[in-house]
């Protein structure tokens, strides 16, 4: 089974995380401030770097992990770099 994981990529208030499945980058989600306000409701976007890449937009953060946990294979990811070990 895998173990799934996200980091923040920069600030942990900018609602912006990668997606990680048994260490590896898979996949990144962030609330869109674009489309949130374009809508007035939150909107998060996902996409998965994994081939074949997709990208789509959420209602929730957990239906945008939901989106990547379920579309993300195992034709590639690659370690997270420039981090922090505490982010």
């Amino acid at each position: 089974m895998a173990a799934w994981t996200r980091k923040c990529t920069f600030e942990p208030d900018q609602d912006d995380w990668v997606v990680l499945r048994d260490g590896l980058v898979v996949g990144r989600v962030m609330r869109d401030e674009q489309q949130s306000s374009r809508l007035n409701r939150d909107q998060w976007s996902w996409s998965v770097v994994t081939m074949p890449a997709r990208n789509g937009w959420s209602d929730t953060m957990a239906e945008a992990l939901e989106k990547v946990r379920e579309l993300a294979s195992d034709s590639w990811g690659h370690e997270p770099h420039g981090w922090p070990d505490d982010r």
